[in-house]
């Protein structure tokens, strides 16, 4: 059977990028334009990557390791994705408008400043969190957003998101900083990373949306913030679990109850 690969935004991408560099998880990177382009810039620990190359990348590369192509604007990545998903690597990706939508994620790195409270600049040195770089993760793969959210921060939160960090990066379980905001409970964290633009459909590693945690967990309050922005309850879990099977709660039962298969 065809492995297919996936197209992925610039904002996915750059998390998966910051993971590899961080040693989260290993990544295959590879630019596919032309190679006076690639000398000229190219996202740092990319590989150059031509028809040429190819046969002999993959006589070297474990098919285990995820593959990321990037080109000028997305359509000849596509064509080396499907190359490497049909020598059946299992995790192949193409960055959806190319080496120009994914560059700005990397030119400025959201860092304290002058400008920065004690509060924040007090956080990041007792989680020893980089001040340089306010992206970068560290135990569990927590960056400052997913702790300050987990803690119940808003104030750090808002502060960090004024700063600029990245809001779709995720820790070692694929869950980003809004599926942490609930497991703190913190319903005004919560709004601040949808009005920011969190992914608020984002699978974790065993294909749980924070939807169903909120189900899960009981938090009809947090459910219907979730539900009243948007949120897909007829997504299913990796054991085909929709939001509403795994209510514990006659709350939960009520609001999911329209999903019901």
């Amino acid at each position: 059977m065809r492995t297919a690969f996936q197209r992925i935004s610039p904002q996915h991408a750059s998390d998966l990028i910051l993971r590899a560099r961080a040693g989260i998880k290993p990544l295959a990177l590879f630019d596919s334009r032309d190679a006076a382009s690639f000398q000229k810039s190219h996202i740092l620990g990319t590989d150059h990557l031509t028809e040429c190359d190819f046969g002999e990348v993959i006589a070297n590369l474990p098919k285990s390791v995820p593959v990321m192509i990037y080109c000028y604007h997305g359509n000849a990545s596509q064509v080396y994705a499907s190359m490497f998903a049909d020598f059946q690597y299992n995790e192949v990706y193409s960055v959806d408008g190319g080496y120009e939508a994914l560059v700005p994620a990397f030119s400025e790195v959201p860092a304290l400043n002058a400008q920065s409270s004690y509060a924040l600049a007090e956080f990041i040195a007792e989680h020893h969190f980089e001040p340089e770089d306010l992206n970068s993760p560290w135990h569990h793969a927590l960056t400052p957003l997913m702790r300050a959210a987990l803690f119940g921060r808003e104030d750090l939160v808002a502060e960090l998101l004024t700063l600029g960090v990245n809001i779709h990066m995720r820790n070692l379980d694929g869950n980003n900083a809004l599926w942490l905001a609930c497991v703190s409970g913190n319903t005004a964290i919560v709004k601040l990373l949808l009005e920011a633009g969190i992914d608020i459909d984002n699978r974790n590693v065993t294909g749980a949306t924070t939807l169903m945690y909120t189900a899960s967990s009981g938090k009809h309050d947090l459910a219907k913030v979730l539900l009243d922005n948007g949120a897909d309850p007829f997504i299913r879990n990796d054991d085909d679990f929709l939001a509403i099977e795994l209510a514990a709660s006659e709350e939960c039962l009520r609001l999911l109850r329209h999903t019901a298969s």
